[in-house]
């Protein structure tokens, strides 16, 4: 007697040794469970991104050989759930086409993936050769100035004085620094009393009284505004509106020093007049000292605050955390900015943060590549986040520096962004928290992509939401004790340093670190605008207006900066073979050189020209190879959900068999196993591991990885940055080897377009193997389902498994030596493959003379094989050769349930070992007279081997449940309704066409041409026998696909033809893509009048376990039981006709009321049940 030996593998519950397990034995390993990860409210208690893992116990019993280990793979909608319309992945069946990988991880064995490091890493150089100097090199920007001098012989001259104090001012031209911008304010009624007359005055120049002389104001620049501001104030100072009169690279001397306008500044007699003075002193002087005095009021600014950093693709800035912990319900991000118009918008990130399950909490995308700013603030410990978003100009962000602040009230649901103070856009209803654990600035939160280019300064972090008046007060001045929030300023980084690679938090006095493409940079005189100090102190100044003969003077002049220096880091490989390491890259050396150009740039940034410096040396900045180690994971299968909508996997779910006996080797004690791929969550899962003990036809020695699966674009796999060819040792005791190969292709040019792969072994041409990969989806086992189920893809469809390939390799290669191996694709665009490869090791055969039933096609219940089942003609079934003899003959018996005498079919043909070949055996009338009305099983036993004794028995016996199909009366209808499909426009001929075969193949009835968008109703009259009604579609797309256009058609099978609308016997669901396949038969049951001879009874009632429910049925009718809460636990489809007696298994339900729902369009029928 076989035997089923159960090892539940859950939580904390082990197995224990189990022993006498004899050759047919099955040992059982239960793995995932239905229910294991759900809260039965369609909620994961694990977080939807993560992998469903587990611990597996496979039997670990070196005594023990097994025969076959199969993989039981069941499906079913979560928490039973089957009424899931598809919109909602977390509700009954998953709405999405999703990977579920099937990973077996084998801590004992290593997986590498080859990776790619640059020899070099150069700050802020993105080529692949750079020439060096070990010297300075100056770049240089082209100005040209004007100067105006009077000459001698002045007609007349009046000069207005204002001021008398002798105060020493050194922030009026400080020449002692890079770059500074001073304005003073002097006011009409001092410009009237000492007015050259009352309206319109020219001023033609001015003077300053210098101190202490000698010094040089580089690039100085006086403007004058006219105003009937009082009073100049930080919060706003005056950015435009000013006239240029005076621009020249000055000496001031001591003593009065007048200063020619070049042009004449007209003053119109009433207004005040602001006089701007700003200077770039590439390298500064010493301090230049302004003779002035105090006033009673804030007339003057005055700025050298010029310091910023540029970020330009590739930065890492690293910005402290551990003072943003009170962040929660409140924040505000605030920052000023200058973006690169030359790149911008493209997809960037200027800042974001994790929180500590590595969600995003905060991020603005600032733009993305479609010109939109996002503002995302706050999750709910999930992938999912609040956010606003709006369209912004390309002028709005770049060309000029832009202030900009996001703020978040997650107890009042705002969402705002404002830009320079004023509000630009807001949003509600945003109530998710902030959790920040780790943030990022200028890139994504990984510092892995999405980087920023342009200007930054002045980044502040609050734990609050500041009122916008406060925003707008303070967007122009530093952040200091006296700002009305400077308790909730958790973080400010004024970027003011200069240089180095860290900016001081002046809050917390933590540091921000900077790696990559990180500059420091400073604004020239006169384009700063910002974090002005106010002073009541100003120059004394006098003005002069005459009738000049003025000489004018152009001057080219260039002002040289040494050019940023560029940090070259040089790398070398250090292996790490036979570990779980990975390759250590190496530093080996960092050296300061610069690039070996020198520009010259025009005022607005542009090359003009560049030459060639002196070059020390040429670097070619190359690729180097090493490796990353993983404990080994093996892909055992790759499923893909299907799509949702419509999807109906019953209470117990549907299950497919994989043979997993290849992997044998790793199937050994404990071991982890996962599914991942992100449709691990999309249904609940049920796997189980039937191990069979016996003796398999060959032993599997090893199983090797070649490479660690993962996805690819086909450009990484051709350049062979991924799949490289790999030597692999061939196990010397092995006398055969296989490859395995599973591909799937994504991606716009992978996933609908057919490629060519193929596997090679030491380089041959052409390839050892050569294949397409496409799958035909139209006849998936699996549909009706939503989405784009039928269309063909690339070794894949929505509810099946990956497809698998298997390459017998034992002439190519010798035991015991290397050989290459090498994968690759021919394709284009943006086509992604997943790649699965093994390689598996057999001993000899281990019977010269056997032979098995590896397969039932029909009749079975298996869900791969629904699409011609339930049938009632011909068997199908898949012999195989399992001996090292050719196989010329074979005695199938064959039949049903316990009948007496089985039917017997001879075979004979020519399989070499393992080879196998589809059988199909004759249906006799002695074969289903054992049928039953319900559940019925199938058996097919091989014997005789070449008319010899089999020498291993335990394989001999497949047996299959299977359902009866249902049986129809000798005269009905049939109704087809074709769409608007149609072969060829002008003949309008239909897509769909039908045929009704008997058990013979003999062709009864067939519909010939149909058109399209026509009703046709047809007399069906049959003899008692067993018949197939096939539906075909030339367009795969069935006669209801709701993505063609088509329309929708009917299939049904009606009482009368009379009317399409006449009682339906069976209604064909019309989204069927290629083909309809429908079994029946047809008895002696003439008329649909005789059921009230046959009420429907249930019982035993109560029950312990199962009840029968017998009655009659003459249309399609739905059987559904539900608890006492009204949840329904089981549905199934009754397509039957005549006498039905059905079993339900109850064991597993609690003890209980359960209501029993038999329902057609005629009748409905409500009966309670009671479980003990």
């Amino acid at each position: 007697m076989k035997k089923t030996l159960l090892f539940l593998i859950f939580c904390f519950t082990f197995p224990q040794l189990i022993q006498a397990q004899n050759p047919g034995d099955t040992i059982l390993v239960q793995t995932f469970i239905h229910d294991a990860w759900t809260d039965g409210n369609g909620n994961t208690t694990a977080p939807l991104g993560s992998a469903r893992d587990t611990i597996a116990y496979f039997p670990n019993d070196t005594s023990l050989t097994f025969e076959k280990i199969i993989m039981s793979y069941n499906m079913r909608c979560k928490d039973n759930n089957n009424n899931n319309p598809g919109g909602n992945s977390r509700v009954g069946c998953g709405a999405w086409d999703y990977s579920c990988h099937t990973y077996i991880h084998d801590s004992t064995r290593i997986d590498s993936i080859l990776s790619l490091q640059k020899s070099h890493n150069i700050s802020n150089f993105s080529g692949n050769t750079y020439n060096y100097s070990i010297n300075p090199v100056y770049h240089y920007t082209q100005y040209i100035q004007q100067t105006a001098n009077a000459t001698a012989g002045t007609a007349s001259e009046d000069t207005i004085s204002i001021g008398s104090g002798i105060d020493s001012l050194d922030f009026v031209v400080a020449t002692d620094q890079k770059a500074h911008k001073s304005q003073f304010l002097y006011l009409a009624d001092e410009l009237y009393l000492l007015s050259f007359g009352p309206v319109n005055q020219t001023i033609n120049a001015l003077s300053l009284n210098i101190l202490d002389g000698g010094t040089y104001a580089n690039h100085l620049s006086i403007k004058l505004k006219l105003t009937t501001d009082t009073l100049l104030l930080s919060n706003n100072p005056h950015t435009n509106g000013f006239t240029e009169v005076y621009n020249s690279n000055t000496m001031l001397n001591n003593g009065i020093n007048k200063l020619y306008f070049t042009t004449p500044f007209v003053w119109d007699s009433v207004s005040n007049i602001i006089v701007e003075f700003s200077l770039t002193n590439t390298t500064p002087t010493s301090a230049t000292l302004v003779e002035g005095e105090q006033a009673n009021s804030t007339l003057g600014l005055y700025s050298s605050d010029a310091n910023y950093i540029t970020v330009n693709s590739a930065e890492s800035i690293d910005l402290p955390v551990s003072a943003l912990s009170s962040i929660s319900n409140e924040v505000t991000v605030s920052f000023w900015i200058y973006g690169d118009e030359n790149v911008l918008p493209k997809n960037t990130t200027i800042i974001e943060a994790y929180d500590s399950t590595g969600k995003r909490t905060l991020n603005i995308h600032f733009p993305w590549s479609n010109g939109r700013m996002y503002w995302d603030c706050g999750n709910s410990g999930t992938s999912s986040y609040d956010r606003i978003d709006k369209a912004a100009n390309l002028s709005e962000y770049t060309g000029e520096w832009s202030h900009w602040a996001f703020t978040k009230n997650a107890s009042t649901g705002s969402l705002k962004v404002y830009r320079n103070g004023l509000l630009w856009h807001s949003g509600t209803g945003h109530t998710r928290t902030i959790d920040i654990a780790t943030l990022k600035l200028a890139s994504n939160g990984a510092s892995s992509a999405y980087f920023w280019d342009g200007n930054i300064k002045e980044l502040r972090i609050f734990d609050k939401e500041i009122s916008p008046s406060t925003i707008y007060d303070w967007m122009n001045k530093r952040a200091d004790n006296t700002h009305p929030d400077y308790a909730n300023l958790v973080a400010h980084y004024p970027l003011w340093e200069g240089g180095g690679v860290v900016s001081l938090d002046e809050t917390n006095s933590a540091y921000a670190n900077f790696s990559g493409n990180v500059l420091w940079n400073y604004d020239r005189g006169h384009q700063i605008n910002q974090f002005f100090t106010q002073t009541n102190w100003r120059p004394n100044i006098s003005f002069y207006q005459g009738n000049y003969t003025l000489t004018f003077t152009n001057d080219t002049l260039l002002d040289s900066l040494v050019a940023p220096s560029n940090i070259v880091d040089a790398y070398a490989i250090v292996p790490n073979w036979g570990m779980l390491k990975n390759d250590s890259i190496a530093n080996i050396s960092t050296n300061s050189y610069w690039e070996a150009v020198s520009h010259t740039y025009d005022i607005n940034g542009n090359i003009i020209s560049s030459d060639t410096t002196t070059i020390n040396g040429t670097i070619t900045i190359s690729d180097l190879t090493y490796y990353k180690r993983y404990p080994m994971a093996f892909q055992i299968m790759s499923f893909v959900t299907p799509y949702g909508g419509g999807v109906n996997f019953g209470a117990k779910g549907k299950t497919w068999y994989f043979d997993v006996t290849d992997y044998a080797p790793v199937l050994k004690g404990k071991k982890q196993m996962t599914v991942s791929g992100g449709g691990q969550w999309q249904e609940d899962l049920d796997i189980k591991f039937h191990f069979i003990v016996g003796t398999p036809p060959r032993d599997v020695l090893e199983m090797q990885q070649i490479w660690r699966p993962q996805s690819k674009g086909y450009s990484t796999i051709m350049s062979d940055g991924a799949f490289e060819p790999r030597i692999n040792n061939m196990l010397p005791n092995a006398s055969a080897f296989k490859l395995r190969a599973s591909i799937t292709g994504h991606g716009a040019d992978g996933e609908f377009i057919p490629r060519i792969h193929y596997l090679n072994i030491d380089a041959a041409n052409p390839p050892i193997k050569s294949w397409q990969v496409w799958t035909e989806c139209s006849e998936n086992p699996v549909y009706p389902q939503g989405g784009t189920w039928i269309y063909d893809r690339a070794g894949w469809c929505p509810g099946q498994a990956t497809d698998l390939v298997e390459v017998d390799i034992t002439s190519l290669v010798t035991p015991g030596q290397n050989h290459i191996f090498d994968y690759g694709v021919n394709s284009t665009g943006s086509s992604n493959y997943w790649v699965s490869n093994q390689l598996v090791s057999y001993g000899d055969p281990n019977f010269a003379l056997d032979a098995t039933v590896v397969e039932i096609l029909s009749p079975t219940d298996k869900i791969v094989h629904s699409r011609n089942n339930p049938t009632c003609s011909n068997p199908k079934i898949i012999i195989q050769n399992t001996g090292s003899s050719t196989l010329t003959s074979l005695t199938i018996e064959y039949w049903i349930n316990n009948a007496n005498n089985p039917e017997i079919f001879t075979w004979s043909g020519n399989l070499e070992f393992l080879e196998k070949e589809e059988i199909e055996l004759p249906s006799t009338n002695s074969l289903w007279q054992s049928l039953d009305t319900n559940q019925n099983i199938f058996y097919a036993q091989s014997k005789n081997p070449n008319g010899s004794s089999d020498q291993y028995q335990f394989n001999d016996l497949r047996s299959a449940n299977f359902e009866p199909t249902p049986i129809y009366p000798a005269f009905f209808g049939l109704c087809v309704q074709t769409n608007s499909g149609v072969t060829n426009s002008l003949t309008q001929y239909s897509e769909t066409s039908w045929d009704l075969f008997d058990d013979q193949g003999n062709t009864i009835y067939s519909s010939g041409t149909l058109l399209g968008g026509t009703q046709y109703r047809d007399s069906i009259t049959l003899n008692a026998g067993c018949y197939r009604f096939e539906v075909f579609d030339t367009d795969d797309d069935g006669l209801d696909f709701w993505a063609n256009n088509d329309g929708s058609g009917i299939v049904r099978f009606i009482t009368t033809p009379i009317s399409c609308n006449a009682q339906r016997v069976k209604d064909f669901d019309g989204d069927f893509g290629r083909s309809i396949v429908h079994h029946f038969r047809v008895e002696n049951i003439t008329t649909f009048q005789d059921k009230d001879k046959y009420p429907w009874e249930i019982f035993p009632n109560p029950t312990k376990n199962s009840i029968q429910i017998k009655g009659f049925i003459d249309e399609e009718t739905t059987l559904n039981i539900y608890s006492n809460l009204g949840k329904l636990l089981i549905s199934q489809q009754l397509n039957f006709q005549g006498i039905i007696s059905k079993e339900i298994d109850l064991s597993d339900f609690p003890t209980g009321v359960y209501f029993i729902n038999i329902q057609n369009t005629q009748e409905k029928i409500i009966k309670k049940v009671v479980k003990l």
